[in-house]
């Protein structure tokens, strides 16, 4: 019985760290800024003090309720995996549709971090929303 706890437990923790649960190590900025009749959609993932972004990984932007946007989605959502090393994160150009103007956009960003020994590294779970307005 004793084993099938520690098992179990085991089981949960690791599920809760390859997951990104768990303590943040990193923070995400993000921005929209407009050119012409686009909008840039900029994350930039920024790693705690003692922290450093780990390209070694596989990073994941999805946008969904991309609606005035002209983004290519599937089932709703928009996906990337074009990790840009010099933001460090993500950047999408879209068109705006007609004459949409505002809107927001659902993210959710999955980085890693590791420590600046690179000891230990860490999944990141971002979620969070971008309003975007042309001035």
């Amino acid at each position: 019985m004793r084993q099938r706890l520690a098992s179990i437990a085991l089981a949960a923790a690791s599920f809760f760290l390859l997951s990104g649960f768990g303590a943040k190590h990193s923070s995400v900025e993000a921005q929209s800024v407009f050119k012409d009749k686009t909008v840039e959609l900029q994350f930039k993932v920024k790693p705690n003090e003692g922290m450093q972004i780990s390209k070694e990984a596989p990073w994941t932007l999805q946008l969904v309720n991309t609606q005035g946007l002209k983004l290519e989605t599937t089932e709703g959502k928009f996906e990337t995996k074009t990790f840009i090393e010099g933001l460090p994160g993500f950047e999408v150009k879209a068109p705006l549709e007609g004459g949409v103007n505002a809107g927001k956009v659902d993210y959710t960003i999955r980085a890693f971090v590791c420590t600046n020994d690179k000891k230990h590294c860490y999944p990141q779970l971002h979620k969070g929303s971008l309003e975007w307005k042309k001035s």
